[in-house]
């Protein structure tokens, strides 16, 4: 039995379906509207945060760009530059993806704390690890070049993440690397 094709029957279930998508699109771009306020304010208090946590000493911060380096000079209450801040994203691969990382360099060229960004995508338990304060402040008080025990260094890599241990580690070194362009080499 051929049955013939009613237009109705194909146009109200088209139509119906149209409707359904147009308005749930409609719904989602205005709670994008409404919120994206609200989520850039609180990244920027996030950066802010973890800015001031690298570099206790600043009473500001004050964006810097140099050679393509974007950067913060970390300003005392006297008006002094007491450090930098430089936020490395991208420049390490962890074992889930990229590593970024918010780190302070004092006026010396020493690493002055070390804040990771988001490590959702590192394995937990193991690389989400690198958040926790008995790894980073391994790097307090360091500069140069610096690498995990497995590569002949100092830092103690995290039990079963050496991946991440690495790209921690590297960004650090990648903010030491910033820090002498934007100061000509002044450790």
């Amino acid at each position: 039995m051929n049955k013939k094709l009613n237009p109705k029957e194909v146009l109200i279930p088209t139509v119906a379906l149209f409707l359904v998508a147009l308005i749930a699109t409609l719904a989602l771009a205005a709670i994008n509207m409404i919120t994206k306020a609200k989520i850039d304010e609180q990244d920027k208090a996030a950066k802010e945060q973890a800015r001031q946590s690298v570099m206790a000493a600043a009473d500001h911060f004050d964006q810097k760009d140099k050679d393509g380096i974007t950067y913060f000079e970390a300003v005392g209450k006297d008006g002094s530059v007491v450090g930098y801040v430089f936020n490395c994203t991208g420049e390490s691969k962890g074992y889930g993806g990229d590593v970024s990382v918010t780190v302070g360099v004092d006026a010396k060229g020493v690493v002055t704390g070390v804040v990771p960004g988001s490590l959702s995508n590192e394995t937990p338990g193991l690389g989400q690890n690198a958040a926790k304060e008995s790894f980073l402040k391994q790097f307090v008080g360091k500069s140069g070049v610096i690498k995990v025990n497995k590569d002949g260094g100092d830092i103690q890599a995290l039990t079963s993440a050496t991946i991440t241990s690495r790209a921690v580690t590297s960004g650090v070194n990648k903010a030491l690397e910033q820090f002498n362009t934007v100061t000509g080499g002044a450790n």
